[in-house]
């Protein structure tokens, strides 16, 4: 979470009943995890806190990254490498990644403002597609500072604002119980012989992405890589 108020983790702790943990360098995210469970802390600087959950109600550990980035593309560069970076060390390990990254994917994620932001979105685009994140929708309101959750969850819910001007997010995960390796997009000559491939493509690149050139080329990539994926778990059997 972000605080808007004057710091006291220990006021917090008390009231959502977790123990803190921990901050970045910034004091802007703090992390509070249950009682019995352990976070070991992998990396924290001014844009994001990251490490590992381990807990009784989960069969592995899963990667944990909380997000509040600078203002500025520029600044938001190093974010973006470290997210790469991030992503080449997990090592098949689950990795759940959201909060406010001060930019967006399309143009329909922000209203009331003018401001181009073409650039940007390519750029979080691209650190996206490198991560292979996938966004799992959400349910709730639709416009909140934090709505951006990362990760295969069952539903993520936006909360409504209390303390702070930026909504907490509800993500509910399902993981399996067996710890397993996570995979690149991987083109299958199986598919070429079935007669449901083109129509799976052509639908999932027709989908609209509210957004233009290098950007739109870019979600429509992405979109067809998920369509097949499903596709290929349904069909086939095999993810």
């Amino acid at each position: 979470m972000e605080p808007l108020t004057t710091p006291d983790p220990v006021r917090f702790s008390k009231a959502v009943g977790l123990p803190f943990i921990g901050s970045n360098t910034s004091g802007k995210i703090w992390l509070f995890a249950e009682e019995g469970s352990t976070f070991d802390v992998d990396w924290y600087s001014e844009q994001i806190f990251h490490g590992r959950l381990k807990s009784h109600r989960i069969a592995s550990p899963l990667a944990i990254s909380a997000v509040y980035a600078k203002c500025t593309r520029s600044e938001r560069y190093l974010l973006w490498d470290k997210m790469r970076e991030i992503a080449g060390t997990l090592e098949g390990i689950p990795w759940i990644i959201g909060g406010d990254f001060n930019t967006i994917l399309s143009h329909r994620d922000r209203t009331g403002s003018d401001t181009n932001w073409q650039a940007e979105m390519v750029n979080f685009a691209e650190a996206i597609e490198d991560c292979l994140l996938v966004d799992p929708g959400f349910d709730g309101a639709e416009f909140t500072w934090a709505k951006n959750g990362l990760f295969e969850a069952t539903r993520v819910t936006n909360l409504p604002r209390i303390a702070s001007d930026h909504g907490p997010v509800l993500a509910r995960c399902k993981m399996s119980d067996i710890a397993i390796g996570g995979k690149g997009f991987r083109f299958q000559n199986m598919w070429i012989r079935h007669e449901g491939l083109l129509a799976i493509v052509k639908n999932a690149w027709e989908e609209p992405t509210g957004a233009g050139g290098l950007l739109n080329i870019q979600i429509k990539h992405s979109g067809v890589k998920r369509a097949l994926k499903e596709w290929n778990k349904e069909v086939f059997g095999t993810f």
